[in-house]
């Protein structure tokens, strides 16, 4: 999977859906179907495929079984688009005749060969992981704490209760070591720590996630913030949002980060009936 640089921001889905991802052999695109502007930089941005680079095209023809599908041709004398299915041959030669006039046409269209590993990752849970959560960590209080017990000589004895208390409550941890066994509780909730086997996330090095492939669902538990919380990455609702989309649920609901520390209640116009959640 190829890194992301410098890539558009604020989408957000409308009545023409949602991005969609397309692998070549030379590039990754991200189509977006309609044009926007970012509501936080004021950025506007044309509708069109983007690459790992952040370049846009606004037409990317792939081959698939020897030839170029829906490659847009334009006229050089009468200005007539013409869409065509190509061979490697014919796009070489470019002796390519307007169906209107009989005058030369030129390829408009970018063209890359078709990359068939299909259900590959967008990279974005990688690079968008931020540690960030809508709970605030108390890290730094708790810190001061055990400082304070070790000078009052208790420290052990307590840790050794806290220690068990924490792990009677919570052992996950983000590892390559193990997949996570789930155990279903209600239409939407899991357990990890029921006898059923009713979900199983599996590691994904890539991502340094777990993954569950039914629900294109990468998830982690985040113990860099204090209470530690599980955090969620739903492809077709978190990749709208650029460099931010992580996921939580809490007894009020689903949240998704929208920029840099700003949590919103999910919009309405997202489906919520195929998300699930972990309970603590």
């Amino acid at each position: 999977m190829k890194p992301r640089f410098n890539q558009p921001k604020g989408y957000r889905p409308t009545g023409s859906g949602s991005p969609s991802y397309h692998y070549g052999r030379r590039h990754d695109y991200i189509f977006y179907p309609v044009a926007w502007t970012d509501s936080e930089t004021g950025t506007y941005y044309e509708k069109g495929y983007y690459d790992e680079n952040g370049r846009r095209y606004d037409n990317v023809s792939f081959e698939k079984n020897g030839k170029f599908e829906n490659v847009v041709c334009k006229c050089q004398y009468c200005g007539q688009e013409t869409v065509l299915d190509l061979t490697s041959e014919e796009t070489a030669n470019k002796a390519l005749q307007c169906p209107a006039c009989g005058a030369p046409m030129s390829i408009s269209s970018e063209l890359d060969e078709y990359d068939s590993t299909e259900g590959r990752i967008p990279y974005s849970p990688e690079v968008t992981r931020q540690g960030g959560t809508r709970k605030r960590s108390h890290l730094k209080t708790i810190l001061i704490v055990i400082a304070v017990l070790v000078g009052l000589g208790i420290y052990g004895s307590t840790l050794s209760n806290d220690e068990e208390s924490y792990d009677s409550g919570q052992t996950i941890t983000n590892t390559a070591d193990d997949s996570i066994v789930l155990t279903q509780t209600s239409d939407h909730a899991y357990t990890e720590n029921g006898s059923a086997n009713d979900k199983e996330l599996v590691w994904d090095d890539e991502t340094g996630s777990y993954y569950d492939a039914s629900t294109e669902c990468w998830v982690w538990y985040n113990t860099d913030v204090d209470p530690a919380v599980w955090q969620y990455w739903y492809e077709g609702i978190s990749s709208d949002y650029g460099d931010f989309g992580w996921m939580e649920h809490d007894a009020e609901g689903w949240w998704i980060e929208e920029s840099a520390g700003n949590w919103v209640a999910l919009p309405s116009q997202y489906d919520t009936s195929n998300l699930w959640y972990i309970e603590d």
